[in-house]
């Protein structure tokens, strides 16, 4: 099933035109959410020392000029749009009664944004996501499968990255 474009677009300083990924974002595609954030100002002959200002939360264009999800854009999407989100995962510790209902609304949420990005033809279940998460890290973010390299595995949910490429890949 070939992806579907979304035809709204927005200008970047840069003149071009890109889509926008999805209405959560912060930042249109190919840039990032900075958040307000000091910064020091090198010496000049007003400030001999330097000084201090503050940059308020701004986008910022990538790097690589491709779509990236940063830390401050993953806090602003899950800070400003998951905490009103209702439905599933079923509040149902799995085992882990202090852990297994903490990361419902993330759960809940992500589920829900990479179904309307990636639009597969069977999407993600809240539910699935909450039980592979139990069962590879135990709602443990700090679980690490003690391995190096490509095969090096850490989160709450271990190599998701890999299982929405190949999700990805599946719709090309």
């Amino acid at each position: 099933m070939p992806k579907k474009k979304n035809k709204t677009k927005v200008k970047t300083k840069q003149t071009k035109t890109l889509p926008v990924v999805h209405p959560w974002r912060p930042c249109p595609y190919g840039r990032h959410w900075v958040v307000t954030h000091r910064y020091r100002v090198p010496p000049s002959k007003i400030h001999p020392d330097g000084s201090w200002a503050v940059q308020s939360g701004h986008c910022r264009d990538n790097p690589s000029g491709k779509d990236r999800l940063y830390p401050d854009d993953i806090n602003a999407v899950a800070t400003n749009h998951f905490g009103n989100l209702t439905g599933p995962p079923a509040a149902n510790p799995l085992d882990w009664p202090k852990k297994g209902n903490k990361y419902d609304s993330l759960i809940r949420g992500w589920t829900q944004y990479w179904n309307d990005v990636l639009k597969p033809e069977v999407p993600l279940d809240p539910d699935f996501i909450k039980a592979l998460i139990a069962s590879e890290s135990g709602f443990d973010p700090l679980a690490w499968n003690h391995l190096r390299g490509a095969k090096s595995a850490t989160g709450l949910m271990p190599r998701f990255d890999k299982f929405l490429n190949r999700l990805k890949a599946g719709q090309k």
